[in-house]
Parts: structure tokens; C-alpha cells; sequence
């Protein structure tokens, strides 16, 4: 069995969860762009319009993060040593 079959499991399907977790990661990204590039912009209407276009996607990924943590799939307010032993825990089903 190859490692992509242990880690998607033999009929490689995606779960909700691991497609909101990468919704999440790409949410992320989108926001460290826009805000570079509404730091960047120097013309006055495409920065408005740059930083409107943050304001929304922040807006939507705490939307998003609300329902990851409320699913129980991003454990937000777990202790980190906590998370870090269930992040073993996990990688252990890898070896």
C-alpha cells in the first residue's frame, strides 16, 4: 500500500473534512495576497477596491473557521501539547 493509498485511504475520495480544511488553507493564501496587494496598490480606487475585496474574504474565512472548529475539525481551543498528541497520533497510522 503507497503512502497516498494510507493517507486518502484505497478509494481515494475526499472527505468534507479535508475539503474545508483545504478551503481553509487556500482562504489563508487569498488574504496574505490581497493584503499585499492593497498594501502595494497605489492608485486610490484599486486600493478601495482591494481592501473592500479583503474585508469580504477575512469575513469568510471566519465564517469558515467557525464551522471547522464547530464540526471539531480544527481544534482551536485544544491545549497545544494536546494537539501536538493528536498530531502524533495521527502520524504514527503513517509509518
Amino acid at each position: 500500500m503507497s503512502f497516498l493509498d494510507r493517507l486518502m485511504g484505497n478509494d481515494n475520495k475526499l472527505e468534507s473534512k479535508d475539503i474545508a480544511q483545504d478551503m481553509s488553507k487556500d482562504s489563508k493564501f487569498a488574504i496574505t495576497s490581497l493584503a499585499a496587494a492593497t498594501a502595494e496598490a497605489v492608485d486610490p480606487q484599486l486600493r478601495q477596491m482591494l481592501g473592500d475585496q479583503l474585508d469580504k474574504a477575512i469575513g469568510e474565512h471566519f465564517q469558515l473557521s467557525d464551522i471547522l472548529i464547530r464540526k471539531g475539525w480544527y481544534p482551536a481551543y485544544d491545549d497545544p501539547t494536546e494537539q501536538i498528541r493528536k498530531e502524533y497520533e495521527k502520524a504514527k497510522n503513517f509509518s
